[in-house]
C-alpha cells in the first residue's frame, strides 16, 4: 500500500479569512482543539502512522491508480440528485474597497473560477460526479466540526477545478514554489480546491479519513509531483511523486496502438551520466580532506603545563621523603621538597610523627599532578595520607623562578599550536567550500538537463497523442485528508535568455496601461509566470501570451503580437481589454491557449 502523507491541518476558508480580523488567534485556537482531540482519541493514538505533525500541517495527497486499487472495494453509489447549484465566488476587491488579505485572491473582482455546490449525507458518504467527469468519493462518517465532534446530516461540498493558465490567473492562485531557497514556478497537470460546510460553518475531514478525487486531467505525461497549498506558510508543500498513471500507461498505449509513447520516469542522457559521476566523486574528496586535516592537527606539538611549586605552610605536619623522579617526573621541580599533610585527612594524628614506620611509599593522589598519596606501613598497620609537595626558603624561590620561565614557554607553545590549528582549519574550510560550490553547480546543471530531457520526451509524446479523445485522457487520483488546494505539478525554472521592459499601450498607442500584475503565459505548457512592472524574462524560441491587470481590468497581448514585438525588439506592447468577464473561458480564448 502506498503511504498516506497525512499533514491534516484544516485550511482556513476565504470566507473565514474575510470575517475574522484576528486570523492568527483563529488558527491557534483550532490547532489547540485538534491536538487535544487527537490526544484523547485512543484509536488515533494507537495508529503508529499518525504523528503529532499530522495534527497541524495541512492536506495530504497520495497518488494512486484508481479508487478500486487503493480501497479494493466498490465505491459508494453515485448521488446524481444531490447537485444543488453552481456559485461564482467573486472577490469584492474593487479599487475603492480594502484589498483582500487572502493568499489566494482573484486579481479582478469580476472574474473568478466558481465553486460547484453538492450535498452529501455525512453518515452515508457517497460519490459525486463533477461536470468534468471527475469523481469525488466520500467515505461514511468522514466529517467533524471544529470541536472534533462527528457531523450528522447534510454537508455541503464546494468544489472547483483548474485546468489551464486562464483558470489559474482568474482564481489568483500563486504558483511560485520555494524548495530550500530554490525558487521555481509550478506547471500544473490538474489542480482542485475542495471545501466542506454545514449551515455555512466550515467542517473538517476526520483524522484517518480521506476523500478520494479521481481527477480528469488533460495532461497525460508521467512526470509530475503532488503538492498541497499551505496558505499559512504561503508556499506549496511537496507530498510525493504523482504515480496516478502507473496502471493507465498500458491502456493508453493500447488505445494509441503503440507501446513506446510513454515518457520514461527516469530519463538518462549521456550528459546526465557524466554529471552524476562528477557528483559522486565529490563526497569522498571532502571526507579525505577532513581526515587529512584531523591528522595534521593531531601531529601538532602539545605544550605541557608545568607544575607550580607550593610554599610550605608553617605549622603544618610535614614529611621528608626520598622520591624516584623517573617515576614521578612532575616532582622534578620539587627537589628538596617536604610533603605537607592535607587538611582533608581525617585519620592523621600527631602520634604519627612518633611512630617509626617500616616503610613509606608515594603514589598518585586524587588530583593528578597536584597531590599525592603517602602510604605508611608498620607491621599490619597501614595508613594513607593525602600530601602536597612544598618548598621552603631558597628552594621555593629557585623553583618558582624556574616555574615562571617554563610557564612562559608553555603559553608560547599554546599560542603557536592555536595559530597552526587556525591556519589548518581555514585551509580545510576553503577546500570544503570549493567542493560544495562545485557540487551545487553540477546539481543545478543536472536539474536543467533533466528538465530539458523530460520536456523533449513530453514534446514527442504530445505529438503522438495530439488526437486523443476525452475518454482516452488520464485520471489523476488525489487522496485528500484536509480541505484546500491540491495540485499535480512539475517545478519549472524561470525563463532566461531574453528580456523586455514592456510599455503596455491601448487605443493604437495613444494611451498607456500601468499594470499592478503581469502574467507571462507559456502557450505550449500549462504554466504562468508572474512579474511586477520591472521587466519580463522569456525563453527565446518559446511562444507566450501576456495578461496584465490594471484598475480591476484585464488586458491581453496575444502570442502573435508578443512574438512580433520580441523579434523586432519593440518594448511597446499593444494590449486589448478582455471582451467579457463572465467566466475564465473568455480569458482563455483571448490568450490563445
Amino acid at each position: 500500500m502506498e503511504p498516506n502523507f497525512n499533514l491534516n491541518r484544516p485550511p482556513v476558508s476565504d470566507e473565514e479569512i474575510n470575517s475574522k480580523k484576528d486570523f492568527g488567534e483563529l488558527v491557534k485556537t483550532f490547532k489547540k482543539q485538534s491536538i487535544e482531540k487527537a490526544r484523547s482519541d485512543v484509536s488515533f493514538l494507537k495508529n503508529k502512522k499518525v504523528t503529532y505533525s499530522a495534527i497541524i500541517a495541512g492536506v495530504a495527497v497520495v497518488c494512486t491508480v484508481t479508487y478500486f486499487s487503493v480501497f479494493k472495494k466498490e465505491p459508494p453509489k453515485e448521488i446524481a440528485h444531490d447537485k444543488i447549484t453552481t456559485k461564482s465566488q467573486t472577490n469584492t476587491n474593487t479599487p475603492t474597497s480594502k484589498p483582500s488579505n487572502a493568499f489566494v485572491a482573484p486579481p479582478i473582482s469580476k472574474l473568478n473560477v466558481p465553486y460547484t455546490s453538492y450535498k452529501v449525507k455525512a453518515e452515508q458518504g457517497g460519490t459525486i460526479k463533477h461536470k468534468s467527469n471527475s469523481k469525488i468519493i466520500i467515505p461514511k462518517k468522514a466529517f467533524v466540526n471544529k470541536q472534533g465532534e462527528d457531523i450528522v446530516g447534510d454537508v455541503e461540498i464546494r468544489y472547483r477545478e483548474f485546468h489551464n493558465q486562464a483558470d489559474i490567473i482568474a482564481a489568483g492562485i500563486p504558483m511560485a514554489y520555494d524548495s530550500a531557497g530554490v525558487k521555481s514556478q509550478l506547471e500544473s497537470a490538474g489542480m482542485l480546491d475542495i471545501r466542506g460546510y454545514q449551515d455555512n460553518e466550515p467542517v473538517f475531514i476526520k483524522p484517518n479519513k480521506t476523500i478520494t478525487v479521481e481527477f480528469a486531467s488533460n495532461y497525460p505525461e508521467d512526470r509530475y509531483n503532488m503538492y498541497v497549498l499551505d496558505t499559512i506558510a504561503r508556499n506549496w508543500v511537496y507530498t510525493g511523486r504523482d504515480n496516478s498513471l502507473a496502471d493507465q500507461k498500458a491502456k493508453q498505449a493500447k488505445l494509441r496502438g503503440q507501446h513506446d509513447a510513454e515518457v520514461p520516469a527516469n530519463i538518462e542522457t549521456k550528459k546526465m551520466i557524466e554529471l552524476q559521476q562528477q557528483l559522486d566523486a565529490i563526497p569522498p574528496k571532502i571526507e579525505n580532506e577532513k581526515l587529512a586535516y584531523e591528522k595534521k592537527v593531531s601531529q601538532l606539538p602539545k605544550a605541557s603545563l608545568p607544575s607550580k611549586p607550593m610554599k610550605a605552610t608553617t605549622g603544618r605536619p610535614q614529611f621528608q621523603l626520598d622520591v624516584n623522579y623517573k617515576e614521578f617526573p612532575e616532582l622534578e621541580a620539587f627537589k628538596n621538597a617536604v610533603f605537607e599533610v592535607g587538611t582533608e585527612n581525617r585519620n592523621y594524628t600527631p602520634e604519627f610523627s612518633k611512630i617509626t614506620w617500616t616503610s613509606a611509599e608515594i603514589a598518585e593522589g586524587p588530583q593528578k599532578g597536584k597531590n599525592y598519596l603517602l602510604i605508611l606501613k608498620q607491621g599490619n598497620k597501614v595508613e594513607k595520607l593525602v600530601v602536597y609537595p612544598a618548598l621552603t626558603g631558597a628552594n621555593y624561590d629557585a623553583a618558582l623562578k624556574t616555574y615562571e620561565s617554563r610557564f612562559e614557554e608553555y603559553k608560547a607553545g599554546v599560542a603557536r599550536r592555536e595559530a597552526n590549528e587556525k591556519k589548518l582549519k581555514e585551509e580545510f574550510e576553503a577546500k570544503q567550500a570549493a567542493y560544495v560550490a562545485e557540487q551545487k553547480r553540477l546539481q543545478a546543471e543536472m536539474t536543467q538537463e533533466q528538465i530539458r530531457a523530460q520536456a523533449e520526451a513530453a514534446r514527442q509524446l504530445n505529438q503522438q497523442i495530439a488526437g486523443m479523445s476525452d475518454n482516452q485522457k488520464v485520471t489523476r487520483v488525489f487522496q485528500v485528508s484536509s480541505f484546500g488546494f491540491c495540485n499535480s505539478d512539475c517545478p519549472r525554472a524561470f525563463p532566461k535568455g531574453g528580456s523586455i521592459n514592456p510599455i503596455f499601450t491601448i487605443n493604437h498607442g495613444k494611451s498607456f496601461v500601468q499594470p499592478t500584475i503581469i502574467y507571462l503565459v507559456c502557450v505550449d505548457k500549462n504554466l504562468v509566470f508572474t512579474y511586477d512592472n520591472s521587466g519580463i524574462a522569456y525563453n527565446p524560441g518559446e511562444s507566450y501570451s501576456v495578461c496584465v491587470i490594471a484598475k480591476d481590468k484585464a488586458y491581453v497581448c496575444d502570442r502573435e503580437t508578443f512574438g512580433r514585438c520580441v523579434v523586432n525588439k519593440e518594448n511597446k506592447l499593444p494590449v486589448k481589454e478582455l471582451d467579457s468577464y463572465e467566466d475564465a473561458n473568455s480569458l482563455k480564448m483571448a490568450l490563445g491557449i
